[in-house]
């Protein structure tokens, strides 16, 4: 079977050492896309197609996951713990490749707002026999995961892998920093222009991180622009300069041609204003882009991350921000259809506890 292509391993020889699994289909397509760009008052827009990162399950998390799962599968662990809300993207992106690859996934969820996607995501996970456990709070699912990771160790003589919620680490974020190569590499074959700014939500900032580190070790001068839809204190500018400078160690401390730089808060955006009230809690303006998305370039969003990212790309853009601006907006979500997948997951395997969250509620899919 031929190697994947990964950007970063051909430039960075050493890194090769890293834990690595290759999960995805890579390069995914940057699509140009006129009528966004129109809708924005954009020069040029793109859309970095990361919702067909996987074939069984697409988004961001692929990219973290082909070396949270290569530790996994390094260090002989039997079984991987992770964190997340209850309709967690990671948390099913977990159970589906962590499955694929022979690892018991066990995820401890905390209450989230109700939305059709919930309920999906829940017996997508259950159908690929992940163990799923309701927490009552962020607090409540460390604690567990604690007495968890010991019982697991002492049944299997094995140390099982913690991944933390969003699956967000140094090691992780390799793959954005890759994913920001692979970019480079698609715009030297004139797949696009080198773009101005870089459009990406900023969730546990993995993502983030990866693509900022990346971009510039590419000699690119694309400006990222994050987008924040989760609490303030959990999406602040300094914890994402702190995640790209540990990354950056990582990676040099693995391989000394990979250069160091001096990073400060100014070397990014973040942009603020567009959680509304509350993580997973729809917006008027994230309502509007999904259907924009819909309609003029055949995208499916969701009001939790991608649609909020894309409502700050036309706000900026009608204040007039973007205007003769090539604009990359990268899509973290999953568009794979698991539909078929989540209607083989039987509710009675679910704690009591989250069978309440299959009704999906009111709000609009997610």
């Amino acid at each position: 079977m031929p190697q994947p292509h990964v950007p970063l391993f051909e430039r960075y020889p050493m890194t090769r050492s890293l834990p690595h699994v290759a999960l995805g289909s890579f390069p995914t397509s940057a699509t140009r896309s006129d009528a966004l760009a129109g809708a924005a008052g954009a020069g040029g827009l793109w859309v970095k197609r990361d919702d067909l990162s996987g074939e069984r399950y697409g988004g961001n998390k692929v990219r973290k996951l082909e070396y949270l799962l290569g530790e996994a599968l390094a260090t002989g662990a039997t079984d991987v713990i992770t964190f997340g809300a209850v309709g967690s993207n990671h948390a099913l992106a977990t159970a589906i490749y962590g499955a694929e690859l022979g690892l018991k996934v066990h995820s401890m969820l905390i209450p989230q707002h109700k939305a059709p996607y919930v309920g999906r995501n829940l017996r997508a996970s259950a159908a690929v026999g992940a163990d799923l456990h309701l927490l009552a709070d962020r607090e409540a699912a460390l604690r567990g995961a604690v007495a968890l990771r010991e019982r697991l160790r002492s049944e299997s003589g094995r140390e099982p892998l913690v991944i933390p919620f969003g699956g967000t680490t140094p090691a992780s974020t390799l793959g954005f920093v890759n994913a920001a190569l692979e970019l480079a590499e698609q715009i030297e074959a004139g797949e696009l222009p080198e773009p101005d700014l870089l459009y990406v939500t900023l969730g546990s900032m993995g993502t983030a991180a990866g693509l900022v580190l990346g971009l510039r070790v590419a000699g690119l001068s694309t400006r990222v622009i994050a987008v924040q839809v989760i609490a303030d204190d959990a999406g602040d500018a300094q914890r994402l300069l702190d995640l790209v400078t540990e990354t950056e160690s990582v990676l040099h401390g693995t391989d000394g041609s990979f250069p160091v730089s001096e990073w400060s808060v100014n070397d990014f955006d973040v942009a603020k204003g567009f959680v509304g009230e509350g993580y997973a809690v729809p917006t008027p303006e994230a309502a509007e882009a999904i259907a924009l998305a819909a309609d003029a370039a055949g995208l499916a969003l969701e009001a939790t991350y991608t649609a909020k990212t894309l409502a700050a790309l036309l706000a900026h853009g009608r204040a007039g921000v973007l205007a003769g601006r090539n604009v990359v907006f990268w899509n973290t979500y999953n568009s794979r259809d698991i539909t078929p997948l989540a209607q083989r997951g039987d509710p009675e395997h679910l704690p009591v506890g989250l069978r309440e969250y299959l009704d999906g509620g009111d709000a609009p899919a997610c």
